[in-house]
């Protein structure tokens, strides 16, 4: 067995054990970590630290906002990939908007294959009606969860150890392999 799929093994089910169904009705308050101000993840195992870390609930929400307004989530909704998008602050990316005549910023990041994706969009994925995800709180569908910080928003595929943190001017991608 690879390292990646040993690691995989192991943290998928840390996250599904936090998804046990107590609590409030669609939430689950995972175990307390160490509370500290975490910086922002740049690699898949420092976003499962911030996992670890939240101290909010587990929502099943399939679409959420942040407290801010400023970050939209889709979370395995019928007809879009998972994915968030910032409202301000999209991200100047002329390398990846290179092939892009209408955005040279990156405004949302999706996931494509199992893979984040940055995506130089003109549109907008954002429903009205969603819920506010609380700083601290999870939002897992599925094989994806995202994570709300005061610092931006950290989403992973349980099922490709790989993932994405958003907030205003600065997106990163990640994986574990």
């Amino acid at each position: 067995m690879s390292l990646r799929k040993l690691l995989l093994a192991l943290s998928v089910p840390l996250l599904v054990a936090l998804a046990a169904p107590t609590g409030p009705a669609d939430a689950v308050r995972p175990e307390a970590g160490a509370h500290a101000r975490a910086g922002i993840p740049r690699t898949y195992d420092a976003a499962l630290a911030h996992f670890r870390n939240a101290e909010g609930y587990i929502r099943q929400y399939k679409r959420f906002t942040s407290p801010s307004g400023n970050i939209y989530c889709a979370v395995k909704v019928r007809g879009l990939p998972t994915g968030c998008e910032i409202n301000e602050g999209a991200v100047r990316d002329p390398d990846v908007c290179r092939n892009n005549p209408a955005s040279k910023y990156v405004g949302r990041v999706e996931f494509h294959g199992g893979h984040a994706v940055p995506v130089c969009n003109t549109d907008t994925i954002r429903m009205p009606g969603a819920p506010v995800l609380k700083y601290g709180d999870i939002a897992r569908k599925g094989g994806f969860a995202c994570l709300s910080e005061e610092i931006g928003v950290t989403c992973i595929n349980l099922n490709e150890a790989d993932g994405f943190f958003l907030h205003r001017g600065e997106y990163v991608t990640f994986n574990a392999g």
